[in-house]
């Protein structure tokens, strides 16, 4: 995979579908442009966002992420890698631009998840959606091992999308 692949989208072939052709996108970019123009605004917005679910049906959701999201910000894994989300997935790449079904081919990601069959979290390498396809690899992990296991995953990701780059210091030893 070339490092070229995050470095700015590509549009994808036009659809025929009426539907397909519908596209959103713009409208919510527009919407959170301000908060999501850099990595680092991308994360705040995320944790507003998190923080913004209703305690009554998200409380034992917003325990988990939360905590690993913050962990994330005060380690410095806000400078060099994106967050977002899709539906109740948190997403981390190392996407210039917000929006990763709008490169193509698509980048690889990170996503935290939960199997909710199996009431077990886990972390996730695909270069999809989740909601559409199965993770190229995951591990399941608790509140206890969830970030170093993280940042593994993201050393990974880093690691793939810049191999001319060094590694963030974020994800060192003592990031």
């Amino acid at each position: 995979m070339p490092p070229a692949s995050c470095a700015s989208p590509r549009p994808r072939a036009q659809s025929t579908s009426a539907i397909a052709d519908f596209n959103i996108y713009p409208v919510m970019l527009a919407k959170y442009k301000m908060v999501t123009e850099t990595k680092h605004e991308s994360w705040l917005w995320l944790i507003g966002w998190v923080e913004s679910m209703p305690d009554e049906i998200w409380a034992s959701w917003k325990a988990f992420v939360l905590p690993l999201l913050r962990a994330c910000v005060e380690a410095g894994l806000d400078k060099p890698f994106r967050a977002g989300q899709s539906m109740t997935d948190i997403i981390l790449s190392t996407a210039e631009q917000h929006g990763l079904e709008r490169y193509d081919p698509p980048p690889p990601r990170v996503t935290l998840r939960t199997d909710k069959a199996r009431q077990q979290w886990y972390i996730a390498w695909s270069h999809r959606n989740l909601y559409f396809s199965e993770p190229d690899r995951r591990t399941d992990i608790t509140s206890e091992n969830a970030f170093p296991i993280l940042k593994s995953y993201l050393e990974d990701l880093w690691r793939d999308t810049k191999p001319n780059e060094s590694l963030p210091v974020s994800l060192g030893p003592d990031g």
